[in-house]
């Protein structure tokens, strides 16, 4: 996961430059990485919900992350996006956080989707007078359901308990993550609050939330040369796998999904079996464990969860998609990888970080400094997640006066020679440092630290092969690499997008009559 992209490359590919390749490499002791897996705690409850306590000297500071396991693959055809409108929802209350009056909310819900619901019926079918009378009823439901809101007052409560400026959310294609930092003395505060979050979730404000996660996707997608490029990379890289939908949603499923819906989508994912918690700081696990139990064992399981069981054909034949958009153009390639727990995907990073990531790679030094035929190249693997078989991407944007055929040629040749021998000594030991010093370096913050022991907990199995995955930086040999990237990167399983500004139209010609 070290060199993994964010969901969309919207902040001009940011994300993939090779940061960590700047700095002096600073890697820990192996001792001091025994030390923290070690120190570790894993407390199951009987329903399920799989805690992660670690101790850490250190300001009176402790970082929670709830790592939920439902994604954008859970969601059913024709309610993508649906994953990512919990992460909104889950900050809007329970019945007894974000109300002034539940018993009367609750009827003026009801209210709402009977409304909507009507509304939506009778599209296509009623008059435009009579549709605009049921569209103004909705609004008018809605206007009344939201007198007795306690606006953002579950965010709020977090915030004043000194989590303003860590409290955050993510959905990716995988899961859900809820993430804040509190005083260590507001530990007990977090508890009921989480309790209140997944076992009393009301999904008021569920169209007004819907609204703001259509602009969202306007602005990500549909406004975004790179998130637009992506969403086409992915639905032609994939022909079956539900990587190929987007994780904000289609356009056309935002605009019909309804609360009833919602409802019944979190009663069928989200049981806390599938729940992974980690707690890092100033904490300490025998009082903590206490409370866990006190405040989560009674919750119910919840339904045995869905796993998605879907293969992806193999790719015999390379694919190509074309995306118009008035921006820069931008050349990605991408190939199918293993899942993140695969033996070969530690030898896929550092291949890619040494051919296109960094900053002395093979693409930085032949195309971006000597030749000049781009202005910036770049690689990741983890797209669009990686519990599955996933996709390892290389980029380029062409110079001026270059063009995309002439940059695709010359990754291409570049690769051919790099796949051909591999990485030389020089070029994998430096990577090797850097990948174990990323990853080192990483577990030296809490809230950090306490995100990817969730994760590797849920994706792989176990939270201790995040510790094992240093050695297997450490370990990977030049034939280990050029293998894996022999046997991976081939012409015939790639897809091939490019960002095409739109062709200029020519002069309109004057009438006659002009």
């Amino acid at each position: 996961m070290l060199f993994k992209t964010t969901a969309i490359l919207a902040a001009a590919l940011v994300p993939l430059l090779p940061a960590q390749a700047q700095d002096t490499p600073t890697p820990q002791a192996p001792s001091e990485t025994a030390a923290l897996e070690a120190a570790v705690v894993e407390h199951r409850l009987d329903n399920g919900w799989t805690f992660l306590l670690l101790p850490r000297e250190g300001a009176p500071v402790a970082s929670f992350h709830t790592y939920i396991d439902v994604g954008g693959i859970f969601e059913d055809d024709g309610a993508t996006g649906m994953a990512h409108m919990f992460e909104h929802m889950a900050f809007k209350g329970s019945d007894r956080i974000g109300t002034t009056d539940w018993e009367a909310e609750s009827k003026l819900l009801d209210e709402v989707e009977r409304a909507y619901q009507a509304y939506e019926a009778a599209k296509g079918v009623a008059e435009p007078g009579e549709l605009a009378a049921l569209r103004s009823s909705f609004e008018e439901a809605q206007a009344a359901a939201a007198v007795p809101i306690a606006s953002e007052e579950f965010t709020r409560l977090l915030e004043e308990a000194g989590g303003a400026t860590t409290l955050n959310a993510s959905t990716s294609a995988e899961e859900t993550r809820y993430m804040v930092s509190l005083p260590s003395n507001r530990i007990e505060l977090w508890c009921w609050l989480e309790r209140e979050r997944f076992h009393r979730p009301v999904l008021r404000e569920f169209y007004k939330e819907r609204e703001a996660v259509k602009e969202e996707r306007r602005m990500r997608v549909d406004s975004s040369p790179f998130g637009a490029l992506l969403e086409s990379l992915y639905a032609t890289a994939f022909t079956t796998h539900p990587y190929r939908r987007p994780v904000i949603g289609y356009a056309d499923d935002l605009d019909h999904f309804t609360r009833t819906e919602a409802e019944a989508f979190y009663a069928k994912h989200y049981g806390v079996r599938r729940f992974v918690t980690s707690i890092v700081g100033d904490i300490d696990p025998k009082t903590l464990v206490p409370m866990l139990e006190r405040y989560f064992g009674d919750l119910p399981a919840g339904p045995e969860p869905t796993t998605v069981d879907v293969v992806e054909p193999e790719q015999t034949e390379q694919r190509r998609v074309e995306v118009e958009f008035p921006a820069m153009p931008v050349l990605m390639m991408a190939w199918h990888i293993p899942a993140l727990s695969a033996p070969d995907y530690p030898a896929l990073e550092i291949g890619l970080y040494t051919f296109a990531t960094a900053q002395t790679s093979r693409l930085q030094t032949s195309l971006v400094r000597t030749s000049g035929i781009a202005a910036q190249v770049g690689a990741a693997t983890g797209l669009p997640g990686d519990r599955h078989p996933n996709l390892a991407l290389v980029f380029g944007v062409p110079s001026n006066g270059a063009s995309l055929g002439d940059l695709e040629s010359a990754i291409d040749a570049e690769l051919e020679s790099f796949l051909a021998s591999g990485p030389t000594e020089a070029e994998l030991e430096a990577a090797r440092t850097v990948s174990r010093a990323g990853l080192l370096r990483s577990l030296r913050d809490d809230s950090e630290l306490a995100a990817q022991l969730c994760e590797w907990q849920s994706k792989s199995g176990d939270w201790r092969n995040l510790f094992r995955r240093t050695a297997e930086y450490r370990d990977i040999t030049a034939e280990q690499v050029r293998s894996a990237m022999q046997r991976y990167l081939q012409p015939t399983g790639r897809t091939v997008a490019t960002l095409v500004p739109p062709a200029p139209q020519p002069d309109a010609q004057p009438t006659e009559e002009q």
